[in-house]
């Protein structure tokens, strides 16, 4: 890979190998690559024009980061997600973006708001279109408008790859009333924050948003058809 990969990356801003994260992340995304399937290093390889080293580096960190196994004398295989695996990731989210919400609170003036507002309406019109992709793209993003806020980068970092590890493979199910619960959440937490009650707009971020027990359905069936894969 030089300058411009074959696929249009450049690869000027950040080191080789975290831009074929990267590029391996968003294909994970797209769907290009599927859990369970091996990756072929060769024509990822071509495709980019990259030697296999810094190739080899990304898979390894993505091996670190929960995304990928890497077998001897069978490559390299993209992980599925268990029940267990999302309930993890799920309650992680659940606790650390209640607990940071709490001191950048008083930073959540009204252009963030209009901003998180902006994003929830790009999301109706995501799910309005059947767009998985760009609806949880705003989704993530309505999320970041108050933990970028947050200088606890740590936390930060362990949030993104737990919604990574949810969010990985967004060729997923469309659930409609799923997506639209999604919104009214968004606006009624929106709605929180203007009443200037911290703690009661953290409390709903933990148990109504992030409730797993509400939404455990809806988790089988985007996650796994409606069945339960323990």
């Amino acid at each position: 890979m030089d300058n411009q990969g074959k696929q249009g990356i450049s690869i000027i801003a950040k080191p080789l190998r975290e831009q074929i994260y990267e590029y391996l992340r968003d294909e994970m995304y797209r769907g290009s690559l599927l859990p369970g399937s091996l990756v072929n290093v060769n024509e990822i390889s071509q495709r980019l024009g990259i030697s296999k080293t810094p190739l080899r580096d990304a898979l390894i960190q993505l091996e670190c980061d929960g995304f990928v196994s890497i077998l001897p004398r069978r490559g390299v295989m993209i992980n599925k997600l268990s029940l267990e695996d999302v309930k993890n990731a799920w309650e992680i989210c659940r606790a650390l973006e209640s607990e940071i919400l709490i001191p950048v609170f008083d930073k959540l003036k009204e252009p963030a708001l209009a901003e998180m507002e902006r994003l929830t309406k790009e999301m109706k019109r995501a799910s309005e279109v059947k767009d998985t992709y760009s609806f949880y793209q705003s989704n993530v993003a309505f999320h970041n408008v108050f933990l970028n806020l947050s200088s606890n980068d740590q936390m930060r970092r362990i949030i993104q790859l737990n919604k990574q590890r949810l969010y990985d493979f967004l060729t997923r199910k469309h659930i409609p009333q799923w997506e639209e619960e999604h919104c009214e959440e968004h606006m009624a937490f929106i709605d929180l924050i203007r009443r200037g009650d911290a703690d009661e707009a953290a409390q709903y971020l933990k148990v109504t948003h992030w409730s797993l027990e509400d939404q455990e359905t809806y988790i089988l069936q985007f996650y796994f058809n409606g069945e339960t894969h323990e």
